[in-house]
């Protein structure tokens, strides 16, 4: 069922994008990998702070990582949090994107509505959404309950979004492990 829902939106993304043109999606997509670099400039600072604000769920005993399973299962909580420091800066720069992106509807950018350039905007935001599933379903992997890490594991599509996904998969290892063991 949730990989049908990640499937669902996906399209949905896709005809979104299809819809805005590509002039329009290319700037939402040059907004991601730049709220993607703000985030891993300062998600560092937040992650120490947010420690006490933000409930993690302490692993019980026998609890068992279906994810990140090379990581010690009492350090996940310090990947939680640079995930989820990470992913608050990620969507308050994307949401300012976003805003900044409604302003464009002010000026002429229909130059490129064909058929081609309209798939190309959607394949980006259908890229785009991947982006934010693989994100997100990486921070929910790093929760010790065995009820998330059982739902996650049975899909195909969230395995590879949170395994799987190159260039989010590495940066991910890299930001949130890496950096913060």
């Amino acid at each position: 069922m949730l990989s049908l829902l990640i499937i669902f939106i996906m399209l949905w993304n896709f005809y979104i994008g299809y819809n805005r043109g590509i002039i329009l999606q290319a700037f939402y997509f040059v907004g991601i990998l730049t709220s993607l670099f703000v985030a891993s400039q300062h998600y560092l600072d937040l992650a120490k702070k947010i420690a006490l604000w933000v409930p993690y769920s302490s692993p019980t005993e026998g609890a068992k990582m279906l994810f990140f399973k090379d990581i010690n299962i009492f350090e996940l909580s310090k990947v939680y949090y640079a995930g989820i420091a990470f992913f608050v800066i990620f969507l308050a720069t994307y949401a300012a994107v976003r805003l900044i992106g409604i302003l464009t509807h002010f000026f002429p950018i229909d130059y490129y509505d064909n058929q081609k350039a309209n798939i190309a905007s959607g394949i980006i935001a259908s890229l785009v959404i991947v982006l934010v599933f693989s994100i997100g379903l990486s921070i929910l992997a790093t929760v010790p309950m065995e009820s998330i890490q059982t739902q996650l594991h049975n899909h195909f599509l969230t395995r590879l979004l949170i395994e799987h996904c190159p260039p989010v998969t590495t940066m991910i290892r890299n930001l949130w492990i890496t950096k913060v063991l």
